[in-house]
């Protein structure tokens, strides 16, 4: 009972750290590139990773190396759309609910790697879902920001990257796998800074702070704590839990970003969320199968 306790705990911290990325990398994107905020965030995150994965590199093997490249670059696609987004018209607040569409997309691209066919519901969900996106970003001629287009389209390989990752983590070292994953995104956030020339020529010292934040924080101390959390919470509530990522994020959007958040936009975050909260609900007999194995397992 206490480790659920505390594993729900985890989860809460997890979306309320992960929520004030968002107003944090507006700002970073506001002096930086989006591909060097993020290549600074990925390697300090994977340094930290290296130092802590130590006492399992022997189970590394080439198939480690293979999966965790996969993962990484769906994981690189992602945000670097969604930080490009952050860097154009899209408001923290927004883009807090609009990234987080991958949730609604997971079940569709779980059932093209596994044949299991998504439910009614979660096809619903999309309806539901798209029609947030409308009321928050469709301006005048039903037009979108070029920000709110590639902060939505980041859902896509965001979905992708969470459903590669709970199949290639169910018999490997998640730990190894996520370390080799922040690596292949660091590496290929540098290709881009160094390819498109958007090396900063200044450093302003006050951004150290946000961009090791990023990367330790938010990046590394968030990934061991939604693998504690997940690990003995059951799965509908994590997701339920850590969906509060959006609405934390619009918190600390007016709270640091002193975001003006209107009418309009708190209907089209109430519509998002309800979508990416009722595409967490479980059927009852599949809540009841995983109690049942859970009782025969304590026997």
């Amino acid at each position: 009972m206490k480790k659920k306790r505390y594993a729900k705990l985890a989860l809460f911290l997890t979306a309320m750290l992960w929520g004030s990325t968002f107003a944090i990398g507006k700002i970073a994107t506001e002096v930086f590139s989006a591909s060097f905020v993020i290549a600074l965030r990925f390697t300090v995150a994977s340094i930290a990773l290296i130092i802590v994965a130590v006492p399992y590199y022997k189970l590394l093997s080439k198939q480690y190396w293979i999966d965790g490249m996969w993962m990484g670059v769906a994981l690189f696609i992602s945000y670097i759309l969604q930080v490009a987004g952050l860097a154009g018209e899209t408001s923290p607040g927004e883009s807090a609910f609009l990234c987080t569409t991958y949730c609604v997309l997971v079940p569709f691209f779980h059932w093209f790697a596994t044949k299991k066919r998504p439910r009614l519901l979660h096809i619903f969900c999309v309806f539901i879902c798209l029609l947030g996106i409308g009321i928050l970003s469709l301006q005048g001629g039903f037009s979108m920001s070029t920000g709110d287009i590639l902060t939505v389209l980041s859902g896509v390989p965001g979905a992708m990257n969470l459903v590669l990752s709970s199949i290639m983590c169910q018999k490997k070292n998640p730990l190894l796998l996520t370390t080799i994953e922040l690596g292949v995104v660091g590496v290929l956030a540098w290709i881009f800074v160094f390819i498109t020339d958007t090396v900063p020529r200044e450093f302003p010292l006050e951004t150290a702070g946000g961009i090791v934040y990023l990367g330790l924080v938010a990046t590394a101390f968030c990934l061991f704590l939604q693998s504690y959390g997940l690990k003995y919470a059951e799965a509908s509530i994590g997701g339920m839990i850590l969906s509060l990522e959006s609405v934390f994020g619009v918190v600390f959007a007016i709270i640091i970003y002193h975001e003006k958040i209107t009418f309009r936009m708190l209907v089209g975050f109430a519509v998002i969320f309800l979508a990416i909260v009722l595409s967490q609900i479980e059927p009852k007999e599949k809540i009841e199968k995983r109690g049942a194995y859970c009782e025969k397992r304590s026997d």
